[in-house]
Order: structure tokens, then sequence, then C-alpha cells
């Protein structure tokens, strides 16, 4: 049986390799270099306990957490299977075959897989430095336009718009224009000109923000994503959303790292320390970078990536080519602890 013609153009996706022995370091997918959040744990252990039970198919607590937290309602929140699985839902929800979808070029590949899978046409605005051109993005809208994907901070870059530029374009956008904006490292930001995206979501804004629980809070092997949106918004993706989407531990996972200050601080630190350290040894190699605000580092290497992962590798050592996202010459690098920090630079020294 033949799949349905928008299938068949559809690239599998690549994601970062895991380690296959012992002792390898792992720098390639934006983990948290010390693990899962402790109080996550303990939760998790403790919900184990009630495996045989179905999780609630709202994910209601964690909703009502999150609400808490960011001074929305639950009304204002959905949770899925990671935030790519809130992605799926979106445009199950809203887009029809031949809208049209605008999104950078060399970025995170859901945007274009959701895209795809549901029959929209893929509008791709080319990066400007390395950075989304929000001018050029607004330029391409037209009356086909239906959704918008941005990401602050962008991946695999590092590089963010501010609060003046996302203002800027969001007066350029026709109301019915959805723009999902994907926050996946907000949590690392350090710049005081970093968008309060939220804000558009408490005026009725037609603005999706997306979040997740795989990076800074330590919980990418859960799956835990959530969007935010006004009420209407949300309302009917619970009518795509799969049932019992998110389970049961990851549920009370996500509900106990919210809280765990100790972790959340000390992976902050431990960003902010690390980017400093390799930024200075990158400069001493004379490597072409992008400053960061997320917990990792683009590499320009001019010279091909693949060639260099492969090479870092048999140094006990796995990063990120980004051959996948259209930029063969460039590696994307997570932030580790000092030690992985030091391992890396060492290893990257023996090649240059």
């Amino acid at each position: 049986m033949d799949p349905r013609p928008e299938i068949k153009g559809i690239k599998d996706y690549v994601p970062g390799k895991n380690p296959d022995k012992p002792g390898v370091i792992k720098l390639a997918s934006n983990e948290n270099p010390f693990g899962p959040s402790p109080a996550a744990l303990r939760a998790i252990a403790e919900g184990s306990k009630m495996l045989q039970v179905y999780p609630d198919q709202k994910s209601s607590l964690l909703r009502e957490a999150l609400a808490n937290k960011l001074g929305l309602t639950k009304e204002n929140i959905i949770c899925g299977n990671g935030s790519d699985d809130i992605m799926q839902m979106l445009a199950a929800t809203y887009l029809n075959p031949n809208d049209e979808v605008i999104i950078s070029k060399n970025t995170f590949s859901a945007y274009e897989l959701v895209t795809r899978v549901f029959g929209g046409n893929l509008v791709l605005v080319d990066l400007k430095n390395y950075e989304q051109d929000l001018e050029g993005t607004a330029k391409a809208i037209t009356k086909k336009t239906k959704l918008i994907f941005l990401t602050n901070p962008h991946n695999p870059t590092g590089t963010i718009f501010s609060a003046t530029d996302l203002e800027a374009f969001l007066k350029k956008v026709p109301d019915n224009v959805l723009v999902a904006i994907d926050e996946a490292y907000a949590e690392f930001v350090e710049n005081k000109d970093f968008p309060d995206s939220l804000k558009y979501v408490k005026a009725g804004r037609n603005v999706m923000v997306l979040r997740t629980f795989s990076k800074f809070y330590g919980l990418a092997g859960l799956r835990v994503g959530y969007g935010i949106a006004s009420q209407e918004l949300i309302a009917p993706m619970f009518r795509t959303k799969m049932p019992f989407n998110v389970n049961r531990l990851a549920q009370a996972g996500a509900l106990a790292a919210l809280d765990d200050k100790d972790f959340l601080n000390q992976t902050f630190k431990n960003n902010a320390e690390g980017k400093k350290y390799l930024y200075a040894e990158l400069d001493r190699l004379k490597l072409p970078y992008k400053k960061t605000e997320a917990n990792f580092i683009f590499i320009d290497l001019k010279k091909n990536a693949d060639e260099v992962f492969l090479k870092l590798m048999s140094e006990g050592i796995i990063i990120r080519p980004l051959t996948s996202f259209g930029l063969p010459q460039a590696i994307r690098v997570s932030i580790g602890t000092r030690e992985q920090n030091e391992k890396f630079i060492a290893a990257l020294r023996k090649l240059s």
C-alpha cells in the first residue's frame, strides 16, 4: 500500500548519536549534564507504585502547577509527549491542506515535519547572520499563511530575537495568522532583552508559546512538553490529542521538577560558567562561533563537519554535526560540566 503523497517527501529525523561504550561524553543533544532533577526521580519512584492505573488524561495537576507559576489558568495550557507532540496537535487542529507555514531555514526539523504531514505548504526564510530574520518572515506572509514557527533561542545557533524585535514583528502579522514561539531553551537565557512572550497570550493574541521539561529540568527521556495560549486556541486541541499521551511517571516527574530549586540553580550556574569557558577557549583556537542564550554553542568550522564529528568520536566526544540542518561546515556542542567541556576542548585542540 502506498503512503499518502505528503509522506513521501518527509526525511527521517536525525537524532544526536548516543554513546555505545563507557567513558564517551555526549555533547550532541543539549541534555542536562547533571542528569534528571533529583526531586523528579523521587516522585517517579513513588509514582511507579501505581503503574496499573491510567494517567490523568488532561495532566490536570501539572497544568495547574504551571498555570500558578506562569500567572495563567490551566485552561491556557496543554501538555504533550514532548513539545513536538504539541506541534503536531497544533497542526492537526488548525492546518488545512495547502495552508502556508513559514519557518526559518536551518532550523529544528519538527516544524517541517508537522507541516508536511498535514498537507501544508512550507515557506522558508533565510537566516540572517545565523539569526532569524523577522523582517523577512513578515514579508513572506501572504493571504494563504496560516501558521508561523519562531524559535527563541534559535536551534541550532543559540541566537535570540529581542522583545523589541518581537513587538515590531507581531504588529505586521494579521490577526488570522497563528504564531508559535518555540522556547525550549528559554530557562537558560541571560539576556535581559529576551521577550516576555506570555504577555501576548495574556492579551489574547493569536500566539502559542511552546516549552519543555527535556533540557533545563533534565527529563528528556520522559518526554514532557507544554503549549501556552488563549483558552480559545487550546480548547480545540484537546480533541486532536491522543488519549493518555503524557504518562503517569512523566506527569509526576515534571510536577516535582518544577520546584527543585537547588537543581535548577545549579543547572543555570553551570551553563553560564560553561559558556564563558568555551568562549575563551574557542577564541584561543581562533574558531568562529555565535554567542549563545541556550545550553549549546554553534561553531562554524569552515570545513566538513561530518569529518570532524568522526574524529571527535575517536576521542570519545560526541557532538552534533549540522549537516542535517543544511549547515555542513558547522557543529553544535552542548555545554557540559567543567570536566566535559575541558575534554571537548582538548580533543578539538588535537584537530586544529
